[in-house]
C-alpha cells in the first residue's frame, strides 16, 4: 500500500502510538512525504508544551529519532509537486496541509493523517491510522 504521510503521523510515531510507529516501519507500506514534513515534525517536537510533557529533547535527538522512525518514508522536494500547489491551496483546510495534499495529488495517492478536517475535502482520499491498519 502506498501513502503520503503527514507530520501528525510522524509525531505520533515518535511520541505516542506503538501501532503508528510499527506502521511507519512496516515494509508492506511505501510511504512518501514532502521534505517539509520533517521540518514540521521537528518544529512541533520543539514546542514548549511537548518539551514539558515528554522532557527536554534537543534538535539533534529529534533528528536522530526521526531518521529512525521515518526510515521507510521517502521525502520529495517541493519542486516535485509544485504544479499541484494551486489546487492543494484551494482544498486545504489549513495552509500547513498544502504540501501534503499537493504531493498526494502529484502521486495520485491517499494521504495518511489523523487530522479530521482533511476528510472534509473530497479530492484526496484520507485514511486515519485505524483505516490504514484495517486495509493492510
Amino acid at each position: 500500500m502506498e501513502l503520503v504521510v503527514d507530520a501528525n503521523i510522524l509525531v505520533a510515531g515518535l511520541l505516542r502510538a506503538a501501532a503508528t510507529r510499527e506502521l511507519l516501519l512496516d515494509e508492506r507500506l511505501t510511504l512518501w512525504a514532502p521534505e517539509y514534513a520533517l521540518l514540521e515534525t521537528e518544529r512541533v517536537l520543539l514546542y514548549p508544551r511537548i518539551q514539558r510533557r515528554f522532557g527536554k529533547i534537543s534538535s539533534e535527538q529529534i533528528k536522530l529519532a526521526l531518521a529512525t522512525t521515518a526510515s521507510n518514508v521517502q521525502t520529495l522536494p517541493e519542486k516535485t509537486y509544485q504544479t499541484h500547489l494551486p489546487e492543494a491551496k484551494k482544498i486545504a483546510p489549513d495552509p500547513a496541509d498544502v504540501p501534503y495534499l499537493a504531493l498526494a495529488l502529484h502521486l495520485n495517492l491517499p494521504l495518511w493523517s489523523n487530522d479530521a478536517p482533511l476528510k472534509e475535502q473530497h479530492r484526496v482520499v484520507v485514511y486515519t491510522t485505524q483505516e490504514v491498519l484495517d486495509r493492510i
